[in-house]
């Protein structure tokens, strides 16, 4: 009945979602199984240490990441569309080369923060080796956004789950046996590093494999990376956002920890690291919608676009509501489960958190549009505006509540974001009229 209700172009969004939805549930397990082995193996001041080490890493290389899935979901497509498989190719070889040169210049600014300004981050020097170690985490991640929007293009997603489970297996395994062992901080970064290699590594061969299938010839026969203007502005804005985002994901870790101790830390952090696996489910949907946006934009197919929108608007809030909603209900039991009696103070945390979460991913399905038609300034903006709100509440709040007043911050962060968003959208909707008008 549903394959009935559905045309060709949704039966391939849903697909795809399901098979994303896969792969982001093998890492949602995969996630929650590493926060509750590491959480163990450290305990609470060892894990804010941990969290201090992946946020001064991750900060840096998405400080100066430019993601280029968007840019080949968008372009690449257009390419595809209009019988320029050339072009399609040199977008790819443009933004894979940009990503992966970037995080090279980020892991040497990492090391050369760790050891020219280690103290100011808190980091002893005991632990300088283990965060030059970890900071190879983001060259391995590095072209993950354009390899799985190739495995996208050509309809080959399942290849990128089978991928993404080894990986996930991999970190796994190796942090069970760290804990069965006794090991300590040093074994679990290594996990790490090994099951971000197995997946990052994967992907970039399978995207160079699939890549004729989804249109884009000669890809490895040309060193050329000449592409039009507006890919680049495009990445541009992208680099903005992509600075914004990171400032937002891994600040408010080296902020609360200058108000606070790093048990503080270690609630905070592992509280937020549950309430952002909610957000997980979305981004199948994000995924595998703003291809199809993207398709039907090019092809001037506003009916469509508008239809497409409206169905999956509807899908990504009744998902929001069911999975927040059993998260509120559930939540200190889920605390307790994953983490222990020692992160007791974890679940009041994700409580606060939910609200923020839920009004985001309300809309998850609609928030692809402007970068599906080729237009990432209004994600800028929003993520320009959460990270203003997100700082000053931060700065105001951890000082007099704690953790519980980052918690605040946080969710009021997504709201923010939220907010800004829904006027470009309806916008872009708007403009989709007159589609049709000029074929």
């Amino acid at each position: 009945m549903l394959t009935q209700l559905l045309s060709s172009s949704d039966r391939r969004v849903a697909r795809q979602t399901l098979q994303m939805g896969a792969i982001t549930a093998v890492q949602i397990l995969g996630g929650l199984a590493q926060i509750a082995i590491s959480a163990r193996i450290l305990g609470p001041e060892g894990f804010g240490v941990l969290a201090v080490i992946i946020a001064v890493a991750f900060l840096v290389h998405l400080l100066l990441a430019v993601p280029g899935g968007e840019a080949v979901t968008a372009f690449v497509t257009r390419a595809v569309e209009e019988k320029r498989p050339d072009e399609a190719s040199r977008i790819l070889r443009f933004t894979m080369v940009v990503s992966l040169g970037l995080s090279l210049i980020a892991y040497a600014v990492i090391a050369v923060i760790v050891l020219m300004a280690g103290s100011l981050l808190r980091i002893e020097d005991a632990h300088r080796d283990i965060v030059l170690m970890y900071g190879v985490v983001g060259i391995f991640l590095a072209t993950r956004t354009e390899s799985l929007a190739v495995l996208r293009l050509s309809d080959r997603v399942s290849l990128g789950l089978a991928i993404t489970l080894a990986g996930v297996l991999t970190r796994v395994a190796l942090l069970g046996i760290v804990w069965l062992n006794g090991g300590g901080l040093f074994e679990v970064v290594l996990a790490h590093i090994a099951g971000v290699a197995v997946s990052g590594v994967g992907m970039l061969v399978a995207a160079t494999v699939s890549a004729p299938r989804a249109g884009i010839s000669g890809f490895l026969r040309s060193s050329s990376l000449k592409v039009p203007p507006d890919v680049v502005r495009f990445q541009a804005g992208a680099f903005g956002r992509s600075t914004f985002s990171a400032l937002a994901y891994n600040i408010d870790t080296l902020l609360i920890a200058q108000f606070t101790g790093a048990a503080d830390v270690g609630l905070y952090r592992a509280a937020r690291q549950i309430t952002d696996t909610g957000h997980y489910p979305f981004q199948p949907l994000k995924d595998g919608v703003q291809l199809q946006y993207s398709k039907q934009w090019y092809s001037r197919q506003g009916g469509a676009l508008r239809r497409t929108s409206l169905l999956f608007s509807l899908a990504s809030f009744a998902l929001a509501v069911v999975l927040f909603g059993l998260l509120a209900i559930f939540h200190q039991p889920i605390a307790y489960f994953l983490l222990g009696e020692e992160f007791s103070g974890v679940a009041p945390l994700m409580l606060i958190m939910i609200f923020g979460a839920f009004a985001l991913n309300s809309i998850s399905a609609l928030t692809a549009l402007p970068a599906a038609v080729g237009r990432v300034w209004p994600l800028l903006a929003a993520e320009m505006g959460g990270l203003a709100v997100f700082v000053a509440l931060i700065v105001w709040l951890v000082p007099l509540r704690g953790a519980e007043g980052a918690a605040w911050a946080n969710t009021t962060y997504y709201g923010v974001i939220a907010l800004i968003l829904i006027p470009f959208i309806i916008s872009t909707l708007r403009q989709s009229r007159r589609l049709q008008q000029n074929p």
